[in-house]
């Protein structure tokens, strides 16, 4: 049989692939050698180069094997495929999930070590059930799934539905008292007769009249409080329920259970890092998760607030934030068991120390990357903090980062509460063959530990939050974090044949909003205080040189390229001082601010930070930029960090975010809300949250031209400045606002504590499977941590 164009064309790349130096192949690298292969290809029909190039089309990784090409690739957003091209094969021919990872094993270990039999880990049986998307386009919309998956249950079986949602609103209480319904509703046929009684009876009065005038009546009828403060708002959401009870519509069976108010006690986890609220941005491990949890909970409690009041409940809503107690708390309110939340009325920051294996209370701040073996009895001690706090158990616990919902894990099965896991970074797709040499690095970052709790914890949660789409499938030609778990290998540890899969109904889009009190237009002068405008005028752009600033302008009078973030590598600050080092025209134009956590090395023992402030100060000598950088070493609180934007801003200049990850970019939505156009990452979130060419650019920041480039065009080019400021103002009021994102996430949990009721999957063989993992891999790998470091 001839051999068609394309399986000719698969069969000359994997020559090509095999001929390369390397074995191993990433992403980026598949994509630079096909196009390297097609330039120099004779021969090649434009069909099979489309053909090969959509075969290859996002594949995150390919490897070779003696003779053997294998590739994992990408048929749509959130969907593998294995494949293997072996010498005798004339086409890439489909291998199971288990033989490409034995194969990846074997190219790591050896054939030998790879065959042995070892720990497989596979979520698929547990969530065979459970609804999937079956459109790209609709990952990261999973309550939409949900609610049309639970409307066809409505249609097929009215009848046990509605005894489900029965059953549901006979079991609410909040904060110790029923609300909703009484024990008068004892069955679905009396609900329906006497929720037309009392719609016929509201009908009677004013849409304004108050509920106290009616509790009596209503109550008599078997209806408790928290369907609304007045007739009108108790007469829509009763009809809503009436609906629902006879129609299969999801948006109104989501309307109503959005609109339930069962929450009023929220638990927020977040152990890492030094959390407070001043004094500590751009410590080790503490960056924008403390101003996102921070904004989160004030908008939660005002979300709250304002839902019971509206629902005719006299109840007082609380947030708490658990985190760290550190002893030595260097300056800081790190050492403070209780502290409350500025600008809220019951919202607190809990503090529980670590204690190490004799109990004794740890003094010390210790890396995300080694706080593992802490968290299982800090979740043992802060338990009763939190319930006594608290005068009963939370509604719903929300955790942050993997650690934070390691412990809301432990915390939310305890008390039997909802999970909510906020994703904000998984260090898995920050870190290049993290699985794959996971041995190599595990001294320093313990991957073994983090993906296993992320296993663990985001598999155990009812549902998960994301900032951005990418964050949970990626784009079509690039996977997201959550994909990068769905399928992967740790050599000698575990297989994961299905570890986190993105299609699932449990994954919502819900992205965070910038503070209105600090991050506003610059062009509002009212609202800017002249004494912070002073301040951070003479500290970054007027003063000499001194201890907590770099570098003197020679032409002070130029915009500013603007970037501020922490000394991480994967922020590619260093990257931005090159890019603008190596473009004459953008150093002719503008100079370069940089507000980092510090530019002295000596200043810190992280080496990663270290290393990224040696190479800015080599760059600044190389290139001869002094004069043209001002290079600063602060810890700004949100009034000065938004009066920086202004500044910037007032002078023309861009906000530059060139990170070679970003998993959000809060940081660029507070730039817009001022009015600071914004050069962006094409990788992570900040592509989704500037629409390219309207309200910003998006660039490749490894491609140094292109991003150089971008910035020059609108500092050089007042139309296309003014039309990016206006956009990106609009964009944030639209898309970007706490008061939206608490509102979705209360909508969020009420409507997944309504699936923990139903119990759709088997939960109880998901808790036994997640309770093996944990017993058997993640806690004696902690121990042996401990006695490591010993």
């Amino acid at each position: 049989m001839a051999e068609d164009g394309f399986e000719a064309a698969v069969r000359q790349f994997a020559s090509f692939l095999k001929s390369r130096p390397e074995a191993f192949f990433l992403a980026d690298q598949i994509q630079a050698s096909l196009n390297e292969f097609v330039s120099q290809q004779e021969g090649l029909s434009s069909h099979s180069i489309r053909q090969l190039r959509r075969t290859f089309r996002g594949c995150p990784e390919a490897f070779i094997d003696g003779d053997s090409v294998y590739a994992l690739l990408r048929p749509q957003m959130g969907r593998k495929k294995c494949v293997v091209l072996t010498a005798e094969s004339r086409q890439l021919d489909q291998i199971l999930r288990g033989d490409y990872l034995r194969a990846k094993d074997a190219f790591r270990q050896g054939h030998p070590m790879a065959r042995r039999k070892g720990l497989v880990i596979d979520f698929r049986p547990f969530f065979r059930d459970f609804p999937k998307i079956r459109e790209a386009a609709e990952m990261g919309s999973g309550i939409s799934l949900l609610n049309r998956h639970l409307s066809a249950q409505l249609y097929q079986n009215p009848e046990r539905f509605r005894r489900l949602l029965h059953d549901y609103l006979r079991h609410r209480e909040l904060s110790g008292r029923p609300i909703l319904t009484n024990g008068h509703l004892s069955t679905p046929e009396i609900l329906l007769r006497e929720l037309s009684q009392v719609r016929s009876l509201l009908s009677d009065y004013p849409s304004e009249t108050p509920y106290a005038e009616l509790e009596h009546e209503l109550r008599t009828h078997g209806f408790e409080p928290g369907w609304g403060n007045t007739v009108g708002r108790i007469s829509q959401n009763l009809k809503r329920l009436s609906q629902v009870m006879d129609s299969s519509d999801p948006g109104r069976f989501e309307a109503l259970l959005g609109n339930l108010p069962v929450i009023s006690r929220v638990l927020m986890v977040s152990p890492h890092g030094w959390f407070a609220q001043d004094d500590v941005l751009g410590k080790p491990d503490t960056g924008g998760q403390v101003t996102y949890v921070l904004d989160q909970a004030r908008a939660m409690e005002q979300a709250m607030r304002k839902h019971l009041r509206e629902s005719g409940l006299d109840i007082d809503p609380s947030v708490i934030i658990l985190t760290r107690l550190i002893p030595d708390a260097e300056g800081t309110t790190c050492d403070l068991e209780r502290e409350k939340v500025h600008g809220t009325e019951n919202s607190w920051i809990i503090r529980t120390p670590f204690h190490d294996e004799h109990g004794e209370v740890i003094p010390h701040w210790i890396s995300r990357f080694h706080i593992w073996p802490y968290l299982e009895t800090f979740a043992i001690h802060a338990r009763q903090q939190v319930v006594n706090e608290m005068l009963g158990k939370p509604d719903l616990i929300i955790g942050h980062y993997s650690d934070g919902n390691l412990v809301a894990h432990l915390l939310a099965e305890e008390l039997d509460v909802t999970h909510c896991a906020c994703v904000h970074a998984l260090e898995k797709t920050k870190y290049l063959l993290s699985d794959l040499h996971w041995d190599e690095m595990e001294r320093d970052y313990r991957f073994s530990l983090q993906f296993s709790a992320d296993l663990i914890a985001y598999n155990s949660a009812d549902f998960i939050v994301s900032s951005s789409r990418r964050e949970v499938g990626g784009t079509e030609d690039e996977q997201g974090m959550i994909e990068a778990y769905d399928m992967y290998s740790m050599p000698g540890l575990y297989r994961v044949q299905s570890g986190l899969d993105p299609n699932l109904a449990r994954h919502n889009i819900v992205p965070p909003g910038a503070n209105e009190d600090h991050f506003f237009p610059y062009e509002e002068h009212a609202r800017r205080v002249p004494a912070v405008t002073q301040g951070l005028l003479q500290r970054f752009f007027q003063s000499e040189p001194n201890e907590h600033c770099l570098g003197t302008l020679t032409a002070p009078e130029r915009p500013m390229i603007f970037a501020m973030a922490r000394m991480d590598r994967i922020k590619n600050l260093s990257g931005l001082v090159q890019l603008y080092a190596n473009s004459e025209s953008l150093r002719e134009r503008a100079n370069l601010l940089l507000i980092s956590s510090l530019f002295d090395p000596s200043q810190s023992e992280d080496q990663e930070e270290i290393t990224e402030v040696r190479r800015i100060h080599q760059l600044i000598e190389e290139h001869g930029l002094s004069g043209q950088i001002r290079w600063g070493a602060a810890r700004l609180d949100k009034v000065e960090t938004g009066e920086i934007y202004r500044l910037v801003a007032e002078r023309r200049g861009v906000f530059a975010q060139p990170a070679l990850m970003e998993t959000f970019g809060l940081t660029v939505v507070e730039a817009m809300a001022c009015g600071l156009p914004v050069v962006v990452t094409c990788f992570g979130g900040p592509s989704e949250i500037v629409i390219d060419g309207e309200s910003g650019l998006i660039r490749n920041p490894n491609d140094h031209s292109a991003f150089a480039g971008a910035l020059e065009e609108i500092i050089s080019d007042e139309e296309v400045w003014n039309r990016f400021s206006v956009a990106g103002i609009e964009r944030v009021k639209t898309a970007f606002t706490w008061k939206n994102h608490a509102h979705t996430l209360l909508q969020l949990a009420n409507i997944y504590d309504y699936w923990n009721h139903v119990d759709l999957m088997n939960r109880s063989a998901l808790d036994r499977y997640l309770h093996t993992l944990y017993h058997a891999v993640f806690r004696p790998r902690t121990q042996e941590m401990l006695r490591e470091s010993a």
